[in-house]
């Protein structure tokens, strides 16, 4: 084994000199010797078939397969992408087998993804620019594969994140932010990269969960127009885009949560605080510091401190915008100042950051609720539910609307009648949105708890399960339904 191993090594190894004395942008597809290279291409590819019927078994492996993988490689590498995917599978195989010479491995796994890149800038299936997805699962595997090496994987990495953060997959982007910590722990990178790092990132993941929310209403809005002209298959369709369009919301949530995690032992309210107030002494006027603060202190919930009003007035007054809005509203809502708070809250909903114009509508609804403004509350819950439509916050908070405006009605039957519009959305919270479902059921719980008894039904000629519109400014229609 050990012979084989240090002849597959000198195979491989070999690619490095070889490939840097090519120009792959100006040569033919199959090289200079086309037969020789679609005869080594048939050769590897049938080799690498029965090795992966084999579910990639060690004893399957070949070096007839990986020579003409090679040849391949070095003399047609413009042939087809599978001579890079399937070589990273090679690759895979050979550093875990070899953990020893796994360091030379990686290393021509960094010069496969580089060529890659030179030869294949754009995706032939989608014509699509994928050199920063290519960069992104470099640095990845440098990553995973040798977290000693987490400086080269943190520099790849970096460098995908400006050629284009939108082409990168949650594993790179988790990689990533795994890395700028290891470098900062190791005294590489002052702590403020860290911070930086993770808004960077976090506005990534905001602007792919918001391009999905936008994508997932006109889905839903194209299976409805669907669904009533009765064309099934259509539907069928949407179906399944909606599901997976979904399954990415999720993900990106997933890995968001996950950033937000790694993060939490760097950002203790104290420790942003004497980190962020140093800068602001250094350069108080600096717009893109002050958005930092404002942004980070906002979402780790570090609102109360003297640093974050600061921050977010000066901002204010250099660059008036939806983000100081917003944090000033958060200021004046603390203050229980729910009107003014309501006027700076309606300025952030023009913020381009999902994010923070779901939390805006949201926080506008909390306003409006403090003040009776009923309608209105409803209003802002239901365009936060639009923003995300994943969400299932908006409703929890309609349900509370709903639930105290018993008091608006008379009648033994429309004063109760507010509980079953309100467990109503609570259903519909905790089924679009399972993080909620224990808050959703606690209400549940309390609020049927409220119902009309039997006999209060019957005497005022209702039935249970039969259809009731409650009026007043709920107008909704709900199913009745008795205490237990």
């Amino acid at each position: 084994m050990k012979t084989k191993s240090f002849l597959i090594l000198a195979v491989i190894l070999g690619i490095a000199s070889s490939v840097s004395a090519q120009d792959l942008t100006t040569q033919s597809k199959y090289g200079a010797d086309s037969v020789n290279c679609v005869t080594k291409l048939s050769i590897y590819r049938e080799y690498y078939k029965q090795w992966e019927a084999a579910k990639f078994a060690p004893e399957a492996i070949s070096g007839e397969m990986i020579s003409a993988w090679r040849e391949v490689f070095l003399t047609g590498p413009r042939a087809s992408q599978y001579t890079f995917t399937n070589g990273e599978k090679i690759l895979d195989y050979l550093i875990r087998k070899n953990p020893k010479e796994k360091d030379a491995y990686i290393d021509t796994l960094g010069i496969l993804m580089d060529t890659r890149a030179k030869c294949f800038p754009t995706d032939p299936k989608t014509g699509q620019s994928q050199v920063a997805s290519i960069m992104g699962r470099k640095g990845l595997l440098i990553y995973t594969y040798n977290k000693n090496r987490y400086e080269e994987a943190y520099n790849v990495l970096k460098d995908a994140v400006a050629l284009d953060p939108t082409q990168l997959q949650g594993a790179y982007i988790d990689a990533y932010f795994k890395a700028t910590i290891d470098m900062v722990n190791n005294g590489k990178e002052e702590k403020m990269t860290i911070i930086n790092v993770y808004q960077e990132l976090t506005d990534v993941l905001d602007g792919n969960i918001k391009e999905l929310a936008e994508k997932e209403t006109q889905l839903v809005e194209a299976r409805a127009n669907a669904e009533e002209t009765g064309d099934s298959e259509a539907v069928t369709n949407f179906d399944k885009q909606i599901e997976k369009n979904e399954k990415s919301i999720n993900i990106n949530k997933g890995v968001k949560n996950n950033v937000d995690n790694l993060f939490q032992p760097y950002a203790s309210c104290e420790d942003l605080i004497k980190v962020f107030s140093a800068k602001m002494a250094e350069t108080p006027e600096d717009i893109a510091l002050l958005k930092r603060i404002t942004t980070i202190l906002d979402k780790k919930e570090c609102t109360d401190s003297k640093l974050f009003l600061d921050a977010s007035k000066k901002l204010y007054e250099l660059e008036p915008s939806p983000e100081a809005a917003y944090n000033i509203g958060i200021q004046e809502f603390k203050n229980k100042k729910f009107n003014e708070a309501a006027k700076y809250f309606e300025q952030a909903t023009a913020s381009e950051n999902n994010d923070r114009v779901y939390r805006a509508y949201r926080n506008l609804a909390f306003c409006y609720q403090n003040v009776g403004s009923y309608g209105k509350a409803r209003d802002a819950a239901r365009r936060a539910a639009q923003v995300d439509p994943t969400a299932g916050e908006p409703y929890l908070i309609i349900a509370q609307l709903y639930a105290e405006s018993g008091k608006q009605f008379s009648g033994d039957v429309e004063t109760k009648a507010v509980f079953w519009v309100a467990v109503d959305k609570c259903i519909k919270a905790k089924q679009i949105d399972p993080s909620v479902a224990d808050r959703a059921n606690s209400m549940i719980s309390i609020y049927s708890q409220h119902y009309p008894s039997v006999e209060t039904i019957f005497f005022n000629d209702y039935a249970e399960g039969q259809s009731y519109t409650v009026g007043g400014w709920i107008n909704e229609t709900t199913t009745i339904r008795a205490s237990k």
